[in-house]
């Protein structure tokens, strides 16, 4: 091979290799941790189920609220006109008699003993929780929200940037193999096969790129404001470390700390809280009230002149018996209601067991991945320089050549992927299992 050829490749390869090889030093302005805190701050769509969840809880303190006094005041102003006549034996002239009245009553009653509003308290502080556990709800799907459009950014970086380190290698190869047609050295077929290959990346390219501007916009959508650095990588041994138990363990997790199933069982009380508010009207209810009541009229005629204030106090008794056939029918389908919420809690508890075994299995296949694609990359790579080595001396072909660069770059391609991957799978399993103050201990990330 002639010397001139044979230095530029190697250049041309140290270049690549260290382009590709060689971590990125220098400032990095956005990390995970950053990004999860800007998101809570400005994403819409979690602000807006933060107040939905801050409606509810208020609604549930009200329906609490109805266990307390109620108290009542009304006045009334009226002028009358009396007129008398006598009938045709009586010896009398007709008379008339004009006076005024006005009246105010205070009236404050205390529930001691009401169904309905016993079951309204304890239905509001079902309302509470559930707007408790939306709240939570909301946290963690903005956090598995971030982490997937965090991740699925890196990973669209990283597949530009091996393109690009790949068009760098097919650019040198081209010069090279162009200088050395123009000195009679090398196979025609080499300098198409190299064109080809490198006409072929640059497409691929410019769709990555196209992918990573998406990606990126994706991430400022969730952050709510511009990018203005480079985007972090993270750790994954330190912060998303293997699963640790069995599964087994995480089984029992989800099904306890799962918000969705939590919630749907939440639900499940609420709808028979209210079937138990409809019947609570037909049961007798006691409450104590205090009355008062003040008459203030004005001329004189049987009681007319004389102010009169009137207190009453006592208990009262009452029961519903007949309400047409409006709540019977409101029974009916409160029953139904509920029923309905039982069977949604049993499938979510079946969808939740499902998703943590699938969950499961695809971390541990993508375990396995990583490690192989690693093995794969480092194995591929000691090829490629071997090749490279063995084409310098005559004894490989360019194509040789091109046939381990292909399989390298796809190697590496696919181990970042599967490391990028894993983390947004193993967010998500930590969600369904309920356990992403684990990850957010590990950012040193905590929820104001």
């Amino acid at each position: 091979m002639n010397p001139s050829i044979s230095r530029a490749w190697r250049v041309a390869t140290a270049v690549a290799l260290a382009w590709l090889l060689v971590p990125a030093h220098g400032a990095l302005c956005l990390d995970l941790a950053t990004a999860l805190a800007l998101a809570r701050a400005n994403d819409a769509g979690f602000r807006a189920d933060v107040l939905e969840a801050r409606a509810r809880h208020a609604t549930g303190w009200s329906r609490i609220a109805s266990m307390g006094p109620r108290g009542t005041v009304s006045a009334r102003a009226m002028r009358s006109r009396l007129d008398y006549a006598p009938d045709s034996e009586a010896e009398a002239g007709d008379r008339d008699l004009t006076f005024s009245d006005s009246e105010l009553n205070l009236l404050v009653e205390q529930p001691l003993l009401d169904m309905e509003k016993i079951y309204t308290a304890r239905r509001g502080r079902c309302e509470m929780e559930i707007a408790a556990l939306e709240r939570v709800k909301a946290d963690e799907e903005l956090f598995v929200r971030v982490v997937e459009r965090y991740f699925g950014f890196l990973t669209a970086r990283d597949e530009v940037a091996l393109a690009r380190a790949k068009l760098a290698f097919l650019t040198r190869q081209l010069e090279t193999a162009r200088a050395g047609h123009e000195l009679g050295l090398g196979d025609q077929s080499d300098l198409y096969d190299i064109q080809g290959r490198y006409q072929g990346t640059r497409a691929a390219l410019a769709l990555l790129e196209a992918r990573l501007v998406d990606a990126r916009a994706a991430l400022v959508e969730v952050l709510g404001q511009e990018l203005t650095g480079e985007v972090e990588m993270v750790d994954l041994e330190r912060v998303f470390p293997g699963p640790g138990h069995d599964i087994g363990h995480w089984l029992r997790q989800a099904e306890k700390n799962n918000i969705d199933l939590r919630l749907s069982l939440a639900r499940a009380e609420a709808a028979r809280l209210d079937g138990r508010i409809i019947t609570g009207r037909f049961l007798p209810a006691l409450s104590m009230y205090v009355e008062y009541g003040h008459n203030s009229p004005d001329n004189d005629s049987i009681g007319y002149g004389w102010d009169r204030d009137r207190t009453d106090f006592g208990l009262r008794l009452q029961m519903e018996f007949l309400s047409g056939g409006r709540d019977l029918a409101d029974v009916v389908a409160r029953d139904r209601t509920y029923r309905a919420a039982r069977q949604r809690a049993i499938a979510v508890r079946r969808s939740v067991r499902r998703q943590t075994r699938a969950n499961w299995n695809s971390l541990q296949r993508t375990l396995e991945s990583i490690r192989f694609y690693r093995e794969a990359v480092a194995a591929n790579e000691k090829s490629l320089r071997i090749k490279e080595a063995g084409y310098q001396e005559g004894l490989q072909t360019m194509l040789d050549v091109l046939n381990v660069q292909k399989d390298y770059f796809a190697a590496k391609n696919d181990y970042q992927k599967a490391r990028n991957n894993y983390a947004i799978t193993w967010a998500s399993f930590m969600q369904i299992a309920g356990n992403l103050a684990e990850i957010r201990k590990r950012l040193h990330y905590s929820l104001p």
